[in-house]
């Protein structure tokens, strides 16, 4: 019966002590392209999605903007000053016939992008964008579950370099991964507008919340070790 005790406790233990998860922040980090610069290139994903609105919308699953802007720079901007990410002097002329695009607002600060579980079926575990253009210091910051914990935060940091021609050296990507899932992500600057591009999201395949990380695993054993050593001397006694 003793045994049994402890073999309770340490099921106890190992599944209710030491199992936080840990949030990881990405950014500014330079960025040209998904594959040479994206922190999520190599993570294996369940589902992924990446939105470069090429074909002039946003209209990846499960994701919305807010405020409601127009999803595209080509609409309304000559295609020289879009900061379409990895080609330097902007798209080339041709509006909405031309592959090439932004999400873009006027006179918006910020955008929030919202993730949807029930269209996903479960929460992104991460989730970046590419900051291209705008104005002033810029701020990244990403949501747990609940919408309003925060659980990664970067900046305000300066990285605009005061052009609006379709640059690309200063364009910066800004992400998050939680295990615990990441409902809507916020990027902004303060004046001028914002441009952004390579808005990203997934779900990381193999992501079981709640095991121990290796450090509290330790600590766990070595309670046990002590508490069955305890209950050897309290039998003998």
């Amino acid at each position: 019966m003793k045994f049994g005790k402890v073999s309770a406790l340490a099921l106890l233990l190992v599944f209710g002590v030491g199992t936080q998860a840990y949030a990881t922040t990405f950014g500014p980090t330079t960025y040209s392209t998904f594959a040479a610069d994206s922190p999520f290139a190599s993570v294996p994903f369940s589902y992924f999605f990446l939105e470069d609105f090429d074909d002039h919308a946003l209209n990846t699953l499960g994701v919305n903007v807010s405020p409601s802007v127009m999803t595209s720079a080509n609409t309304g901007f000559n295609g020289s000053i879009i900061d379409q990410v990895g080609l330097p002097g902007g798209c080339a002329a041709g509006g909405l016939s031309v592959a090439c695009d932004t999400l873009f607002g006027v006179g918006v600060l910020g955008f929030n992008f919202t993730f949807s579980a029930a269209a996903l079926g479960s929460l992104p575990t991460h989730a970046g964008v590419v900051w291209t253009d705008g104005e002033g210091p810029t701020s990244f910051t990403a949501f747990a579950t609940d919408g309003t914990t925060v659980v990664c935060s970067v900046g305000p940091v300066a990285i605009a370099d005061g052009s609006f021609n379709g640059t690309t050296a200063d364009d910066r990507f800004f992400g998050c991964s939680n295990p615990g899932g990441i409902s809507r992500i916020f990027i902004t600057n303060t004046s001028g507008g914002i441009e952004v591009d390579h808005l990203q999201y997934g779900r990381e395949g193999d992501t079981v919340p709640g095991v121990p990380e290796p450090a509290s695993l330790f600590l766990v054993v070595s309670g046990l070790v002590a508490l069955a050593a305890a209950r050897r001397c309290q039998g003998r006694g």
